[in-house]
């Protein structure tokens, strides 16, 4: 009986043995499964620490390449066009010879003026000479001077027409248009050329009437062309207008370049940038560090392994940077990677490594 017993009370503890143990296993693989989910909450994220830096922001307008001066000449007297000197492109100076027209008729009549002039005028010689001898009435004398100045008037006339034949540039330029060819009947008002002065250009815009503080004269500009992504120039702003178109809400205003390989052509587009901010010590962050929330915007920041949400005030953006007037502070850890689906409390996981 003794013996059964022992066995009987060893059989038991054998038992009680083996399900503590499986007991213990249990419970420690529960705890394991419990820290793993505890771990897998937690969110995995990069963040940046707030520096101050310089902010810049520039105010973006359009403009376009004007002329400095262009020029329609004109035709001043009637004939038929005999010799064309000048090619569309071609540049030309001052007083070169654009075109002549046929002079016959212009020519007799200036002849005609010119025989007149030389009759009048000797009569009036010979008269002068008979009134100093008192052998002529006075009156006679005035009404053949006045005849005399008469004939001279003609005369410089014809001469005037005459000198209208050939036609001069009145600027120098480039011959950007050509209305009449050689054999064509010329009129006084048709229109010849158009004579574009590109040794010089201007850049007209116009500014927003939100934005006049930013421009005026002698502001520095820099100018980008579309057509040239290789060039870019700075100029300073030569003229603003006083007054505010009604309808566009902008104020013109022009910046006068150089322009001596003709690179720059009228009406091409440019984009102009004139400094807008110019903060030396900023709080800027990236755009896309900022939620839009129903209360406002807000960031995240890593407070130790929790994420906290700190609503921020935003200033001006420049490309992808937006500047921050209030709730940041210098030395913020800036949660800017796994920010979009976090919410206020929840643990994290910094991994910055690699970055």
């Amino acid at each position: 009986m003794i013996n059964r017993a022992r066995h009987w009370l060893g059989s038991a503890v054998c038992t009680a043995v083996v399900l503590a143990a499986a007991g213990c296993s249990e419970s420690g693989s529960a705890a394991n499964e419990a820290s793993a989910v505890e771990e897998t909450r937690s969110v995995n994220v990069v963040t940046r620490v707030v520096e101050p830096r310089e902010f810049v922001n520039h105010l973006r307008l359009v403009g376009e390449v004007k002329p400095v001066r262009r020029v329609v000449v004109s035709i001043e007297a009637t004939g038929l066009v005999e010799r064309i000197e000048v090619e569309k492109g071609e540049s030309v100076r001052q007083n070169a010879v654009l075109a002549r027209l046929d002079d016959e008729l212009l020519k007799a009549a200036a002849d005609e003026a010119e025989a007149a002039v030389n009759a009048s005028g000797l009569t009036l010689r010979n008269q002068k000479r008979l009134l100093e001898q008192k052998a002529l009435a006075e009156s006679v004398y005035l009404d053949t001077k006045y005849r005399h100045d008469i004939n001279l008037a003609r005369h410089q006339q014809a001469q005037t027409y005459l000198s209208k034949t050939i036609i001069r540039a009145p600027i120098s330029g480039v011959v950007d248009s050509r209305s009449l060819e050689v054999g064509e009947l010329a009129a006084p008002g048709a229109e010849f050329v158009d004579l574009v002065e590109i040794d010089r250009v201007k850049i007209v815009a116009g500014v927003p009437e939100r934005h006049l503080q930013h421009v005026a004269d002698g502001t520095r500009a820099t100018l980008t062309f579309p057509a040239y992504p290789d060039l870019t120039l700075e100029a300073d702003i030569s003229y603003i207008g006083t007054t505010l178109d009604p309808d566009s809400r902008t104020v013109p205003f022009e910046i006068i370049l150089d322009n001596p390989a003709h690179r720059l052509k009228p009406e091409m587009a440019v984009t102009i940038r004139v400094v807008k901010d110019n903060i030396p010590e900023a709080i800027v962050i990236p755009q896309d560090a900022v939620i839009d929330t129903d209360r406002g915007r807000i960031v995240f920041l890593a407070d130790q392994n929790v994420a906290r949400s700190v609503p921020v005030a935003l200033g001006s953006t420049s490309g992808d940077q937006v500047l921050v007037t209030n709730g940041l502070s210098v030395g913020d850890s800036l949660i800017v990677v796994g920010h979009r689906n976090l919410v206020n409390g929840e643990s994290i996981q910094v991994r910055n490594e690699g970055m």
